[in-house]
């Protein structure tokens, strides 16, 4: 065994011993507790790690010190397997080179994921917060991607969250690095504009909220006096400078590239995305317009590209300057019942968009590329209510969701000869309609439980369509608009021991289904534990639509996730 492993394997240890301790032996110990049998504070302190919700590992609930403090965590182990994959083979050419045989791969370990989260909260008064959250990530070496040399990519050892809450009078101030989520969908970004997101190492329509990466930011919430029709009236306000640093799981740990060198500072701006080939969860196009394979009509301006000359500037980050910045407000009211916010958020693209350079044509034919992430302007409404029908229909709990946002200058990827940069822009519109039932009693299906669904519709539409508009790196083209249709339907069984959910995306290109249903376990005596089963399955006709997953067909799995919350410190109140 290597030393690399036997070190991780001995610091697993320590911290599971560590562990073992503090929950066999709680401290301190109260009076009455230090003349009882060692027998029965072993079986305590068992009793606190293994059952009963929010009973505490330490109890320092009556040291006045400890006002205000509490630490929380979880550990998830996620397993899964693949279901008859044939998406993982990426370029042929690198498979074999790697020595690699994809085919012995259709049914192998899809994921082996250990996550740690600790959550700190201190509240020494009334007035002031501090939280901390934690992560720590471990994934072994998967073959596949070992023989890629992606085998640390997924591993992390980081602050995901970390701000202070300061309130006075009317004025809320968030102050660290924090996640602002503006948009309500269960699985598209409508009007959720303000973080990036890590598509490395999963499937980012099936879980949106694990995706998004925190920002450092400013963020003010304002409360304002009602007005007439008007109430729960307040404005937020958020800053985000080009500080924003990535040290984990960043580009910069790919094989053969390191696309954030010098601009480790500010790769936390921009989303992460899975190497383009060779990863897991990569995704995968065919046929590709990859320049490295020289003259490709499908690229028509791409001539002379000369990959040799391919540096890090050819990967720029958005500025180092304040004109870099991202920020933007969001206005909130109630009126005739009905929850609406007006949105303003000034960015940039989050996915990189490839430019062309240089000529096709003597006196020096060289053609180069070079990604970037262009500005933009989003400017977005929504609107919230409930929604009352006549008759025997009347008691159904139903609202009506809606979300709209237009953006002035989204980059497309070009085969329009005139075009030498191979890009081109159209202001686009995004929207989404979404009906949902809310906890319906439902007798029919569970006496125990409550019927929630939720149904939405996802429309993109290109404001300036051009047939020579294509996704970047293959020639299938943009449509005028772009449909999603999703369906949840959840209930619970046995008072919530059993959660069975049934979410899928149909997408009529292809007649391509996105399946990830999922039935959630917990046992009845304690919410500490917790089994997640889940099927994430991309299913259709059209094996190369890019918009309706067709990067990810071919990439199903079963999933297995366990998880187990605790609470390990409860100060005084």
């Amino acid at each position: 065994m290597s030393q690399q492993k036997t070190g991780r394997l001995f610091v697993l240890s320590a911290l599971f011993a560590l562990g073992v301790a503090f929950c066999v032996r709680p401290l301190p110990l109260k009076a009455e507790e230090a003349t009882r049998p060692a027998a029965s504070l072993l079986y305590d302190g068992f009793s606190r790690v293994t059952t009963g919700g929010q009973t505490p590992i330490l109890d320092l609930s009556e040291t006045p010190w400890s006002k205000g403090l509490s630490i929380t965590g979880l550990y998830s182990n996620t397993s899964g397997m693949w279901v008859n994959s044939e998406n993982l083979s990426g370029l042929q050419s690198m498979e074999q080179a790697n020595g690699y045989n994809v085919s012995n791969s259709k049914n192998s370990l899809a994921v082996e994921r250990n996550w740690f989260q600790l959550d700190i909260n201190y509240k020494p008064t009334d007035d002031n917060q501090f939280f901390l959250r934690w992560w720590g990530v471990y994934e072994p070496r998967y073959d596949y991607e070992e023989g890629n040399g992606l085998g640390q990519l997924y591993n992390q050892y980081t602050v995901r969250d970390a701000w202070w809450k300061h309130k006075e009078g009317p004025l809320t101030l968030f102050i660290g690095r924090q996640i602002v989520t503006w948009g309500e969908s269960i699985a598209f970004r409508v009007g959720d504009v303000v973080n990036p997101q890590d598509f490395e190492w999963n499937f980012g329509f099936a879980n949106l909220e694990q995706s998004r990466l925190p920002l450092y930011m400013i963020h003010p919430i304002l409360s304002l006096p009602d007005a007439k029709i008007f109430n729960s009236n307040f404005i937020e306000g958020i800053y985000a400078p080009p500080f924003q640093p990535i040290y984990t799981n960043s580009p910069r740990d790919y094989p053969g590239i390191d696309m954030f060198a010098g601009q480790n500072l500010r790769g936390g701006s921009v989303s992460l995305v899975p190497p383009g080939v060779g990863g897991r969860f990569s995704t995968w196009f065919n046929p590709v317009v990859a320049p490295a394979f020289g003259p490709n009509p499908d690229w028509p301006q791409l001539v002379n590209f000369d990959p040799s000359t391919l540096t890090s500037d050819n990967f720029a980050l958005p500025d180092n300057n304040l004109g870099a910045s991202q920020g933007g407000i969001r206005l909130h009211t109630v009126a005739f019942n009905t929850e609406i916010t007006a949105l303003y958020w000034h960015g940039h693209q989050y996915l990189p968009m490839y430019y062309l350079t240089g000529s096709p044509t003597s006196p020096t034919p060289t053609q180069n590329l070079i990604a970037r992430y262009p500005q933009l302007n989003d400017i977005g409404v929504t609107a919230n209510r409930p929604l009352y029908l006549p008759g025997i229909l009347k008691d159904l709990p139903l609202v009506v969701r809606t979300e709209g946002v237009w953006q002035d200058r989204t980059p497309f990827s070009s085969q329009d000869l005139r075009n030498n940069t191979g890009v081109q822009y159209s202001s686009t519109i995004n929207t989404l309609v979404a009906l949902d039932l809310d906890n319906y009693y439902a007798p029919w299906i569970s006496h125990t439980g409550a019927l929630t669904t939720n149904l939405e519709w996802n429309n993109y539409t290109i404001l300036s369509p051009a047939k020579t508009m294509v996704y970047t790196f293959t020639s299938e083209g943009w449509r005028h608009n772009e449909e999603n249709l999703l369906l949840n339907v959840s209930d619970s069984f046995y008072w919530g021991a059993v959660v069975p959910s049934l979410t899928g995306i149909y997408n009529p290109d292809g007649s391509t289904f996105l399946l990830f249903p999922n039935v959630v376990l917990t046992p009845p005596w304690t919410s500490k534990y917790s089994l997640m089963l889940q099927y994430i399955g991309i299913l259709g006709n059209d094996k190369y639509s890019s918009y309706a997953g067709g990067g990810f067909k071919g990439k199903s799995i079963f999933l297995a996730q366990f998880q187990y919350n605790f609470t390990f410190l409860k100060g005084g109140n």
